[in-house]
């Protein structure tokens, strides 16, 4: 698993040694951060450089799921190149060492739900339109046309395309710990007011925990060449996971919209449809919203 101790990594990790799968966990280059729990291995690779990863022996691995790379969808308006070249890059050098090294372990390759066309007709299916919004969905893009050049190559491929996550763990940067940590804030004295982005864009949330197992599904009964939707299939707007966290803090901070905030393109809205993956592994989500946004508060808390 690349990208084994990021937000999500740390989760799938716990998820996959629950159900017995021996996890080989590559992290950042050398020196940038501690091994993961519930790792098998761990390796420190920088996976931009050819080099390193060649270093990694894939002998023995029957599957790759592939995390790592720069996540953040609204800071790639102002790094464009860095988003492409970094997520089509790394995942390009792993097919590269895999035909290096003669082998061909099953591939789950990482997408985004953001990139379907914001035109297209509400729930989103894995047939519905593609235009990415955002450098980052582009990149994604990208990261799922490559895999599907490897399967031509040989490779037996799934592509997951999963909405919004949230929960314990994640950092700032996304619209959930960015709103929690302002209200925790300004519940210790340490703020006046909360600034926030769009908070009428609905967007389709769904707890990393579900996700997760979602991902272990696919890499254990996902079919070879599809591409699946991992969503809620609900919407939620900015202003009711604001309530939310209110109601769970029992403050109510005075709210004000900053520009800096506001992203160059914000589809009003966007959810999913989840029967694909559903028919194919029987995963369905199973953590109410409510109680996602509680541990996510309580773990903020505890930071």
């Amino acid at each position: 698993m690349t990208g084994a101790n990021g937000f999500v990594g740390g989760h799938l990790v716990k998820e996959l040694h629950e159900h017995n799968i021996e996890v080989v966990g590559i992290g950042g280059a050398h020196g940038s951060s501690p091994k993961p729990q519930y790792v098998d291995k761990y390796l420190q690779v920088d996976l931009m450089d050819p080099a390193e990863v060649a270093a990694i022996d894939l002998h023995p691995i029957e599957g790759i799921i592939h995390l790592a790379g720069l996540a953040v969808a609204g800071a790639s308006f102002d790094n464009p190149l860095g988003y492409i070249t970094t997520n089509i890059g790394i995942e390009t050098n792993l097919f590269e060492l895999a035909l290096k090294q003669g082998v061909r372990p099953r591939f789950l390759a990482i997408s985004t739900g953001t990139l379907y066309d914001p035109k297209a007709p509400l729930p989103l299916t894995e047939k519905s339109a593609v235009i990415p919004s955002s450098p980052y969905a582009v990149s994604k893009l990208g990261q799922e046309q490559m895999a599907q050049y490897y399967q031509m190559r040989g490779f037996d491929c799934v592509i997951a395309r999963p909405f919004n996550h949230i929960g314990p763990g994640q950092n700032l940067g996304f619209i959930v710990p960015d709103l929690i940590k302002q209200v925790i804030d300004y519940e210790q004295g340490k703020a006046t007011e909360v600034l926030a982005g769009n908070l009428d864009a609905k967007r389709d949330y769904t707890d990393v925990r579900d996700i997760v197992r979602a991902y272990r599904l696919l890499l254990e009964h996902g079919k070879d060449g599809e591409i699946y939707n991992i969503c809620s299939g609900n919407s939620i707007s900015g202003h009711e996971i604001l309530e939310l966290i209110i109601d769970e803090t029992h403050t109510t901070p005075p709210v004000r919209q900053d520009p800096s905030r506001m992203r160059p393109s914000d589809t009003p809205v966007l959810f999913g449809d989840h029967t694909k993956i559903t028919a194919d592994t029987g995963w369905q989500p199973a953590i109410f919203l409510k109680d996602t946004i509680r541990d996510t508060v309580e773990d903020w808390h505890n930071r």
